[in-house]
């Protein structure tokens, strides 16, 4: 039976795992986190045992280590980490990483505002990789909480219900709002706000209460891209207050967009390939101006045909889901007869009414009267049954010819700006607008499993704000090192293999080169006699990338940087 001596203990070894912490740790010290945070929410005295900035960053280290790790642990994550290394400190443990100290860390951010701080970490990051920001995109998503909604004193955000990006409608969340530099990804700007509050009252409020400090940091900004939701007259009306350049999509239903189809119909010649040596590529007409409220805006229709597939399978698939809908009502009627005829033609009446994708079989429709005496017991030799309900028989099918015109209506759509003084060409305001997917990407690194938390832990509004604060500022210096990353790879021709080893990869994603290090089993290994440090298991590609980025990116990986400190 085995003992705990036959289990190998060797004291003379202290290993530590790294990992990409060094690549996060040295992204921070890079972009000179620590000075707006100290400058923000730094506090000094006897009874400080971490800086804020000092949490902050092992925090983002936690948040970016690959594989997933949830900051409920920050303690334990910690215990076989080189944590003083980190943060260039002697006189700290692991043990003093509880929730007091994470806490209160949080709490100092609510307090001096979110909002504020990232703007003043963005700008620093913007102006070390020397950005010049001029063109920025807006979103929002949203994140599920899984505990009581909660209201908090002098917190106004509030852990509510309402529309689901995370497919969990039954359940409290809060939204999240961020602005992404257009060329670099970058995020410059978050906000939350309660989980009931639409996007279009929201990205009016970005504008309203927080654009002015926006442009203090970046004094270059000149366009705002967004979704539908920020075609709204208010919106429109703040942006020309602002001199904000605005970009967005029309709504399918708005009659401006209406008015867009209708021209196409009368004149479907000026449909033309927006680049000419691809006329199979995208298609568009400009439809003159318009208005959004009182403001003048430029037209585009533009129409993707490499939407056709996937419109079909979601037009389809909401066709399938009317067809459920309508047999069940139909059914109803058979189940649950009407008292006479004409009500039950008016019952028929309001559920066709409402077909849209989908349409009654060529059996036709029949009614059945329900017949019965007027009174129980023993019925009159002359007595006739009288009818005291009528059923009806109707099945219904999909309208392939509705879900067929629905599908092409679909590919195509409408989007304006508001800057009708610009000679535009047509794929210049397409390609604007298409840039909207750097925030989607920034959505999707944010809320993918391997990175970062899920469903939200905390209890008051307050932290779980600070704590999209904490997250968010860890996708700041995510989508920062990506940048330089393949920039300098980009210069010196380096590049990394793929999972499979068979492709050398020459603009990888950040999060690559962390699956790549983690996957390397990269420690620090001091033998206690000798004083001797080693760093074991970094790959040659990578040393190259952090030679190519830079001596302050290869700062937690060179041996001699841990000779004189602990771990």
């Amino acid at each position: 039976m085995a003992s705990l001596d036959d289990f190998d203990d060797d004291n003379e070894q202290v290993t530590a795992e790294l990992g990409n912490l060094g690549l996060t740790a040295a992204g921070f010290d890079y972009f000179n986190l620590d000075e707006p945070i100290e400058f923000c929410i730094g506090k000094i005295g006897s009874h400080v045992k971490f800086k804020s900035s000092e949490i902050v960053k092992l925090l983002c280290c936690q948040v970016l280590n690959v594989p997933y790790q949830s900051l409920y642990g920050t303690q334990e994550f910690y215990r076989n980490r080189p944590l003083q290394a980190l943060i260039n400190r002697k006189d700290v443990t692991f043990e003093q990483l509880d929730r007091n100290v994470l806490s209160r860390t949080l709490d100092a951010i609510a307090e001096f505002g979110p909002e504020r701080l990232f703007l003043r970490c963005s700008a620093k990051v913007a102006e070390k990789l020397g950005l010049k920001v001029e063109s920025v995109h807006l979103d929002s998503t949203s994140f599920h909480y899984s505990g009581e909604p909660r209201i908090e004193d002098g917190c106004n955000i509030v852990l509510d219900q309402g529309y689901s990006r995370d497919n969990h409608p039954e359940l409290g969340q809060i939204n999240e709002l961020m602005l992404c530099d257009e060329l670099s990804k970058l995020p410059i700007f978050e906000n939350c706000v309660s989980g009931h509050v639409h996007d279009k009252t929201s990205f009016r409020k970005v504008i309203t209460d927080y654009w002015d400090s926006i442009k203090a940091q970046f004094k270059d900004l000149r366009y705002l891209t967004g979704d539908s939701a920020l075609c709204t007259s208010p919106i429109a009306k703040e942006a020309k207050a602002h001199g904000i350049k605005m970009v967005t999509r029309i709504p399918d239903k708005n009659n401006e967009a209406t008015s867009c189809r209708e021209m196409l119909k009368a004149h479907p010649e000026q449909l033309v390939p927006v680049d000419k040596n691809n006329p199979e590529g995208t298609k568009a007409m400009w439809c003159g101006e318009g208005k959004l409220g009182d403001e003048t805006v430029k037209k585009l229709l533009v129409q993707n045909e490499l939407l056709y597939s996937t419109k079909k399978r979601t037009i389809t698939k909401r066709a399938e889901k009317e067809l459920d809908k309508v047999n069940s009502q139909l059914k109803k009627l058979w189940t649950q007869p009407c008292k006479c005829k004409a009500d039950a033609e008016q019952e028929l009446k309001k559920i066709t009414a409402k077909l849209k994708l989908v349409k009654l079989t060529d059996a036709g429709i029949s009614y059945e009267e329900v017949q019965k005496y007027t009174h129980k017991g023993r019925h009159g030799k002359d007595e006739q049954k009288v009818t005291v309900a009528v059923k009806v028989r109707a099945e219904a099918e999909l309208d392939d010819t509705a879900i067929e015109q629905k599908i092409k209506e679909d590919t195509y759509y409408v989007i304006c700006t508001n800057d009708v003084e610009r000679n535009w060409t047509m794929a210049e305001l397409i390609g604007v607008y298409k840039k909207q997917s750097v925030v989607e990407r920034n959505w999707r690194c944010l809320k993918d499993k391997k990175l970062l938390i899920n469903a939200i832990y905390l209890e008051l509004p307050s932290r779980i704000n600070a704590l999209m604060w904490i997250m968010t500022t860890a996708l700041l210096i995510y989508t920062a090192t990506e940048y330089l990353m393949r920039k300098k790879m980009q210069e010196q021709k380096l590049t990394i293999p793929s999972p499979d080893h068979k492709v050398q990869l020459e603009k990888p994603s950040l999060m690559r080169l962390y699956q790549y290090i983690g996957n390397s089993g990269i420690v620090l290994q001091c033998n206690r006699s000798s004083g001797k440090v080693s760093v074991l298991g970094l790959p040659t590609e990578v040393k190259l990338v952090l030679v190519a980025m830079g001596d302050e990116w290869c700062r937690y990986y060179l041996k001699s940087y841990y000779q004189d400190k602990a771990f």
